[in-house]
């Protein structure tokens, strides 16, 4: 029926498409009103002039992120440019309260605008260079236009995977209702007929069709493989004159496309006229309004003590300005367009989710229904540890034979998620654990160039709102957290008051217990864990959590992807609103308890060392400009590192520590913010609270 319903909706968008290019307005109008209600005012005003008296338009709205103008984006399959916005607040630009504020917060998923139009131009320019890198929104593009030509085989969809033994992230489809999606929805029969692409990273393409197979190395290797698969020929009888011609082909195939394209993006657009423009980069933040007051963190400062606050590095002062928190304001709004800007940097096509996951075989468990609740667990550089730890002893609280069902019946499933980066060692390391406990999946994931806390949660999310089976509720839960009698998922009284705690505060998330940073010993099975001081249940509902469904309600979920270096957990609970006169009521009042996991790092650790600090390097050359307050002296982000490296905080600056404690600093500030419009009782479209919308069941309407 959903399905039905979707196709019939993308169908009269079509329709309404294609009567508007013939100025049938009254024909556009009955196909689906909703895409007139997209359009902007200025276009709307001037398809009034062409209307006759007796057509009558619907008001002009602006459409929420769910209404069908989005089917038209995904039945479409555009690329899924999530971009910068140019409305930014840098040196010479006008006011942030004068700009045109972005719709909401997410990185993952926001609603499309003209920056990403912009983008597609800017896409089919580079394609124009001889020596462009084919990064991922560019082989989405390709890929749509490949297999849209005429000459492609109908029965044969392109998949794309991240490594050769893993299962297909994305698939681009030649018939004409659905361009791109998951894998998974696919037929065995579908599955079949699949061209699967794998890319190593190092410009090598590696093309098979069941017994076929086709790779390419160095220049033009893209095209001249995939000229190969389509001429059905052996790679190396492709010259490379004919990989060029068949670029060239692609290109033109691309603004003979565009038209559809550009649509899809925002309706209403203009049809391409020309392609010499590129938009500049943005130049680094620079606010114009005074600078931020900070203070060292004296805990953080001392060696001894930095373990309980390692997140932080500074106290923001509060602020009594409006001056002073559009400063801040400006430094949200900049992290967040960094990390989109990030997120939309992949290596290869996403299925249009904007995240994309590696899944291991896939089980077939018909014993899964909505009342399962899977555990969640992240995870990152412990595949040994982890492969240690499981054999050892069950005490982990997410350990598989902790995870029985109801009554004791069958396990239930949990999801160990690590960046695609760790994948293959996570996947090797750890063979026999998981081949000895079938609930056990090691599943990968892939957010583009942003890595981070907030993400990794965010992907959690997005990945189960992808499960089959669709759980009702799920848990979230820290690799190092270990099973307690107080905290014991399995015990039904401890899951009906989690249930009933749910219900009473009509909020999506609870946690078990009250989180600490620092790590404990074991205690003994059914021994009686200490209770929290009043003080400490003000804290953020973290490290073993019970999220309710739906769990993308709004955007990317309850987690801002954009807190990269810790705090995710606090900015939900504060946007959540979770905290009433200094108690957190979203909490149980117990205790969580970690463990150190023994064991050795995983060496190399990829994720950790190389895409962690891609991202961190990243943010920091966009923030170094923020100017700040300390110790009397106006100075910048960069400066103020450079003070910590001088006073013994930190061993060097630039370095990956330094990247680190820069961008705490910065959610520091993202933090400050959030309590200082709460302080006020100010809404923002940027740190606005999501509770009213999941207490009604029903999504915010995008201002």
């Amino acid at each position: 029926m959903d399905t039905a319903l979707r196709l019939r909706g993308t169908r009269s968008i079509r329709r309404a498409t294609q009567a508007l290019r013939h100025a049938d307005f009254e024909q556009a109008s009955k196909a689906h009103p909703l895409y007139l209600q997209s359009l902007e005012p200025s276009r709307a005003e001037a398809l009034n002039a062409w209307v006759p008296p007796y057509v009558s338009f619907p008001p002009i709205v602006q459409p929420d992120i769910n209404t069908d103008i989005m089917m038209l984006i995904r039945s479409h399959s555009l690329p899924a440019l999530n971009l910068v916005d140019t409305a930014m607040t840098v040196s010479g630009v006008e006011h942030p309260s004068e700009t045109r504020r972005l719709p909401d917060n997410s990185i993952f998923k926001y609603t499309p605008s003209r920056v990403m139009l912009n983008k597609l131009e800017n896409l089919v320019q580079k394609l124009k260079d001889p020596d462009c890198e084919l990064e991922g929104s560019l082989l989405e593009l390709l890929s749509l236009v490949i297999v849209k030509d005429d000459d492609w085989p109908k029965n044969a969809f392109l998949v794309w995977k991240h490594y050769p033994d893993t299962t297909p992230c994305a698939v681009f489809r030649p018939d004409e209702e659905k361009s791109r999606g998951n894998y998974d929805t696919l037929s065995e029969e579908q599955k079949f007929q699949c061209i699967e692409v794998c890319r190593d990273g190092k410009e090598t393409y590696t093309v098979s069709q069941r017994e076929k197979k086709w790779e390419s190395s160095g220049e033009d290797a893209f095209f001249r493989v995939m000229l190969a698969v389509k001429a059905d020929a052996p790679t190396d009888t492709i010259s490379p004159k004919q990989a060029t011609e068949f670029k060239e082909q692609l290109y033109k195939n691309l603004l003979n496309q565009y038209d559809s394209i550009s649509t899809s993006i925002q309706p209403g657009a203009s049809p391409l006229m020309s392609l010499d423009h590129v938009n500049p980069a943005r130049a680094p933040l620079q606010v114009n309004n005074p600078p931020i007051q900070l203070k060292c963190n004296p805990r953080w400062a001392n060696p001894e003590t930095r373990p309980a606050c390692k997140y932080s590095p500074v106290k923001v002062s509060e602020s009594t300005s409006k001056e002073t928190m559009d400063s801040m304001q400006a430094v949200l709004d900049n992290r967040i367009n960094e990390c989109r800007k990030l997120a939309m940097d992949r290596a290869i096509p996403g299925d249009g989710s904007w995240f994309s996951f590696i899944r291991g075989p896939q089980l077939h468990e018909p014993h899964l229904n909505k009342a399962t609740v899977p555990a969640f667990v992240i995870s990152g550089g412990s595949a040994h540890k982890l492969a240690a730890e499981l054999t050892k002893d069950y005490s982990l609280a997410w350990h598989p034979k902790n995870m029985r069902g109801a009554r004791g019946r069958r396990a239930e499933p949990i999801y160990l998620l690590v960046h695609k980066m760790d994948y293959p060692t996570y996947a090797s390391t750890m063979k026999e654990v998981i081949e000895h406990y079938p609930n056990l999946h090691l599943i990968g994931w892939d957010g583009g160039g942003l890595t981070g806390f907030g993400a990794a949660r965010a992907a959690a999310l997005a990945f189960a709102d992808t499960l089959p089976y669709r759980p009702e509720r799920i848990m979230m839960i820290d690799q190092d957290v270990v099973k307690t009698e107080q905290t014991r998922h399995t015990n039904p009284i401890i899951k009906n008051k989690v249930e009933s705690l749910h219900q009473t505060i009509e909020q999506p998330i609870v946690g078990y217990g009250v989180g600490y940073p620092t790590r404990q010993a074991t205690p003994s099975p059914f021994s009686k864990t200490p209770t929290p001081r009043p003080s400490d249940l003000d804290g953020p509902a973290e490290q073993f959590v019970s999220i309710r469904a739906p769990f993308l309600r709004e955007g990317d979920g309850i987690y801002p992807p954009y807190m990269v270096a810790g705090g995710e957990d606090m900015l939900m609970s504060k946007q959540l609103k979770l905290s009433n006169d200094h108690r957190n009521v979203a909490l149980q009042q117990e205790m969580i308890i970690k463990k150190e996991l023994e064991g050795p790092a995983d060496r190399p650790n990829p994720y950790w060392d190389k895409g962690r600090i891609n991202t961190l390097k990243a943010l920091f050359d966009a923030e170094k400009n923020i100017m700040i307050e300390f110790e009397g002296q106006h100075i910048n982000l960069d400066t103020l590192l450079r003070k910590f490296e001088a006073n013994g905080w930190i061993s060097s600056h630039p370095s990956d520590e330094s990247y680190n404690v820069a961008a705490c600093i910065v959610e520091r500030i993202i933090l400050r913010l959030s309590n200082d419009l709460a302080r006020k009782n100010i809404q923002h479209p940027s740190v606005s609270s999501s509770s009213n919308s999941l207490k009604t069941g029903e999504s915010r309407p995008v201002s």
